[in-house]
């Protein structure tokens, strides 16, 4: 075994094994992404963010998704499983109505329905989401389903609003599969700085190179002359 130190002779130098440096070119070339990335002269979005910034992407997102069915998906599913079968209830007032509208966009509503003949019982919430619409100033009159007695909400959700809070929730909720699903794509393809796809975008632009150079190292064949 080599000692520091101690005198080796040519023959062991030359019978010890050689490291080969790693280089990009270990890793599988993705020639086509390579291409495209010397032809526009950067490298594409993904490639500068770290996984980190795909973890907390996905968090968000799965966080936000069960947000959304968690809160309104419940009083959607109701309001259209008893469509058309509302009737007001006078034994029912609404409290504490109030309504927050996030860039002009997308309104969320909060509103509670007590017991006008039992005060003492808890109130029930009733959340609802539109977009495009700021809900101030509307009448919250509580209704009550002929179909089901126990099934209680606010008429302007239920029966004003209820293709708006159907459209909305689909519109949000399909926004925030799309970034999961890109979100894990990426982190499974390691589309990120120094994932799999990053060292073979980069072992393409190499491999690239290298070819360049060698074409433009090659002799060129002298043409032949006219006789």
């Amino acid at each position: 075994m080599p000692a520091f130190g101690k005198r080796q002779s040519m023959a062991g130098i030359q019978a010890a094994p050689r490291s080969t440096p790693q280089t990009f070119a270990a890793q599988p070339a993705d020639l086509g992404a390579a291409a495209e990335v010397l032809a526009s002269g950067k490298l594409p979005a993904w490639a500068s963010r770290g996984p980190v910034t795909l973890v907390v992407a996905l968090m968000i997102a799965a966080g936000s998704l069960w947000w959304l069915v968690q809160t309104h998906a419940g009083g959607v599913i109701r309001d259209l499983r008893y469509a058309k079968t509302w009737q007001p209830a006078y034994d029912l007032q609404v409290v504490n109505g109030k309504c927050t509208r996030y860039q002009f966009v997308v309104t969320t509503c909060q509103a509670q329905i007590k017991s006008a003949a039992d005060p003492g019982k808890p109130a029930l919430a009733i959340p609802f989401m539109m977009a495009f619409s700021g809900g101030g100033g509307e009448r919250l009159v509580p209704v009550r389903s002929t179909a089901d007695p126990s099934a209680v909400t606010i008429a302007y959700a239920a029966e004003g609003k209820l293709v708006n809070r159907v459209l909305t929730l689909a519109a949000m909720a399909g926004a925030l599969l799309a970034l999961l699903a890109a979100t894990a794509s990426g982190l499974l393809r390691g589309r990120f700085r120094n994932g799999s796809a990053h060292r073979a975008l980069l072992a393409g632009c190499e491999e690239l190179a290298a070819r360049a150079a060698r074409a433009a190292a090659a002799p060129r064949q002298p043409s032949a002359e006219r006789g």
